[in-house]
């Protein structure tokens, strides 16, 4: 199992081709690699996400809930406000709709306290643990703040009830590396009872190293990194209907080599991006 999942939102699966041509060209790039991939409920249209599922399959699609969106939104409007409580139960209603449309493998719970009915973390009353089982047959995987403590932590590795943990919330601050220290000692608890670890939406290298996480993801997109490649590699190329596919070229090649140099432990953050500037100047060369 490779330990890279490329997170695909909806501006990549989109930049495929308009007018549905996208429905043709994501599925043969999808059939180039064999990661895992993970979808977003945020915004992955319905038809999209069976796109994508008809083409991996089960075994290889992780769906997020949108939880961290939800955390952004409840900062913004305020945890009483009419806004972030529509919000909620507007991503409910899709992310359910979403688990009876694609199977994942890996599904994280709806991570917001707007969603939690029992003052015990651990319950499967919160974050829809219930209500997801009921379509699914089994609980999602939960979702583990640092504010949470590591009490929980310790209780959600010591449950039956969650057979593997996620570490999220810090995908937009980009504080990975504050605790790495932390990350360490939790990733040695939770395998020495049984437990898998998922950092979600973690790009930092140096963190991946030194934690070790089961899997990681994030999204690979990138639009201004890979849209100035494509810029550079295609000058005669003026509108972004003609320069998006090849930005998404770049998205999948940058992604291929930083999921490989992960799988084989090469050191260093300056050889992973030695590694993928190698990759896009074979593309180039091609």
């Amino acid at each position: 199992m490779h330990k890279l999942v490329y997170g695909l939102g909806g501006g990549l699966v989109y930049s495929c081709g308009s007018k549905g041509r996208w429905k043709q060209v994501l599925p043969t790039l999808l059939k180039t690699f064999d990661n895992a991939v993970l979808i977003s409920t945020v915004d992955m249209p319905k038809n999209a996400a069976k796109v994508i599922y008809d083409t991996v399959g089960q075994e290889r699609l992780y769906l997020d809930s949108g939880g961290f969106t939800l955390y952004k939104l409840q900062n913004k409007y305020g945890a009483d406000s009419e806004k972030f409580h529509q919000a909620c139960e507007k991503m409910r209603r899709k992310f359910l709709a979403l688990l009876r449309v694609v199977k994942p493998c890996e599904m994280f719970e709806l991570d917001n306290e707007y969603f939690r009915k029992d003052e015990d973390l651990l319950s499967p009353k919160n974050y829809l643990r219930d209500e997801i089982k009921e379509i699914t047959g089994r609980y999602p995987t939960p979702v583990f703040k640092m504010h949470q403590g590591f009490e929980y932590w310790k209780r959600l590795c010591e449950s039956d009830l969650y057979d593997k943990l996620a570490i999220g919330g810090l995908a937009m601050t980009r504080d990975w590396h504050l605790y790495r220290d932390e990350f360490r000692k939790m990733m040695n608890y939770a395998r020495q009872c049984g437990k898998k670890v998922h950092l979600l939406g973690c790009q930092n290298v140096e963190t991946f190293k030194q934690v070790k996480p089961d899997t990681v993801d994030y999204s690979i997109f990138q639009y201004a990194i890979n849209l100035e490649h494509a810029k550079k590699e295609h000058p005669e190329l003026k509108t972004y209907e003609e320069l998006k596919i090849h930005a998404v070229l770049y998205a999948f090649s940058r992604a291929k080599s930083r999921s490989f140099l992960y799988d084989n432990n090469i050191e260093g953050e300056e050889e992973i991006t030695q590694g993928e500037q190698v990759l896009s100047e074979q593309r180039s060369e091609e």
